[in-house]
């Protein structure tokens, strides 16, 4: 059976709404990022989309080029995993930049309440 693109955008939909309920409950609406929109621009965020039949994660710079490699799924469970990973690893890494006395790429108040 094939889904049809309306389908297919509305799972997508579903899904993005299960994925901003976890950002939420994470502390994590404050970070940048992108939901299944491959095409967005949003300088450095972490962009999880949907291609070829696979969850795909990477992500971008300031000019919104992808940093690094793109992480390939075929199922959203091990997407959002990832996903999440990599937003708990950027307030990791910007915690680190703060000690370091590092500028931030955006401002957040997870890494600027210390």
């Amino acid at each position: 059976m094939s889904l049809t693109k309306r389908g297919i955008e509305m799972d997508m939909d579903i899904l993005k709404q299960e994925i901003e309920i976890l950002i939420r409950k994470n502390n994590f609406q404050t970070l940048r990022y992108e939901l299944f929109n491959e095409q967005s621009n949003l300088p450095w965020a972490t962009h999880l989309f949907y291609r070829d039949n696979k969850f795909m994660i990477n992500n971008r710079d300031e000019r919104s080029y992808v940093v690094g490699v793109t992480w390939e799924y075929d199922t959203i469970n091990e997407a959002i995993d990832k996903f999440m990973s990599i937003l708990k690893q950027t307030i990791d890494a910007e915690h680190l930049a703060s000690e370091l006395g590092f500028s931030h790429p955006y401002s957040s108040p997870l890494w600027e309440e210390d």
